[in-house]
């Protein structure tokens, strides 16, 4: 079922790249960026599918869900302004816990053997329900592997709890794939760069024994 509404915050790569694929399967959405004039573009290729709200906490009203497309850096931050309506929401956060070093290369924010979805699941207000999607894969290659056919692309998450795991698959299907949860957010290492599950693009069959053999 699509036609529902969820905000986006952040309209950045990635970002851009859920809202279309959102967008193209009948979302309605709610862009907020710290670039205006980025989400006033990505607002005006999608046409009514989306407006840009006055801000973050503007971007919630009236959305059943929120898509934090930010840096993992600057989650924590978002998140404290915006805990209050978040309290019912569905969050679902695609970020992966890396940055890079003065050389370019990719390190990883975390200690080893911490999920980013653990440390965003502290960060987040009683109440809020928390899925891990939409980060497995980069930008153009999640905007290019959407309805893909005849075997639908697999894009994995993993979810706190029945709510947020339903909520994870209805978008994951309006944007054009077949959700496969790999199980609770202590799981979604395995989404992150580094992990097994990272920037795969599999069918059904693979994803349920890469699953598998994972777990």
């Amino acid at each position: 079922m699509t036609g529902g509404t969820t905000a986006i915050i952040g309209t950045g790569g990635l970002g851009s790249a859920i809202a279309r694929r959102l967008a193209s399967g009948g979302e309605h959405l709610r862009l907020s960026s710290a670039d205006a004039g980025s989400a006033g573009a990505l607002a005006a290729g999608l046409g009514g599918a989306a407006v840009v709200a006055a801000d973050n906490l503007d971007a919630l009203r009236g959305a059943g869900a929120v898509v934090l497309a930010l840096r993992f850096t600057v989650l924590n931050s978002v998140i404290e302004q915006i805990a209050e309506p978040l309290a019912g929401l569905v969050v679902v956060v695609p970020s992966n816990p890396v940055s890079t070093d003065a050389d370019g290369n990719i390190v990883n924010l975390l200690p080893p053997g911490q999920s980013s979805g653990q440390v965003v699941a502290g960060w987040l207000p009683p109440g809020a329900r928390l899925a891990m999607a939409f980060g497995t894969l980069p930008a153009g290659v999640l905007e290019s592997a959407g309805n893909r056919s005849p075997e639908p692309a697999v894009l994995f998450y993993a979810a706190a709890g029945d709510r947020a795991g339903e909520e994870a698959e209805r978008l994951i299907r309006t944007a054009g794939f077949e959700p496969a949860k790999i199980g609770g957010i202590e799981q979604s290492g395995r989404l992150e760069v580094g992990g097994d599950l990272h920037g795969l693009v599999v069918g059904p069959a693979a994803a349920a024994a890469l699953i598998s053999d994972g777990g």
